[in-house]
């Protein structure tokens, strides 16, 4: 079972560099980088705090953060260090 940013949809949500609503308090994200050498990336909650960081250096391949728990309601990503496209997924296992 995949998502649930702002909706009860089931299809794919991603986190960007806007605030997401999330629905849950626990959560799995899937960071693959897209393009380019690498990329390290952060999610930050609304209230500032780093809950986890993706150091992204292989193309294509899914790097997965493990269950974060107490999450806030509103989550952003932001790129740290390199130039390379990457999407996060948010996976809400049953």
């Amino acid at each position: 079972m995949a998502n649930f940013i702002e909706n009860s949809n089931r299809l794919p949500e991603y986190v960007d560099s806007s605030l997401k609503t999330l629905i849950t308090p626990v959560a799995n994200f899937v960071a693959t980088l897209t393009e380019g050498s690498y990329a390290v990336v952060s999610l930050i909650g609304d209230d500032g705090v780093t809950y986890g960081t993706f150091t992204l250096d292989t193309l294509d391949q899914e790097v997965e953060s493990g269950l974060l728990t107490a999450l806030p309601a509103r989550m952003r990503a932001s790129a740290q260090a390199g130039t390379g496209v990457f999407n996060i997924k948010v996976v809400i296992t049953p």
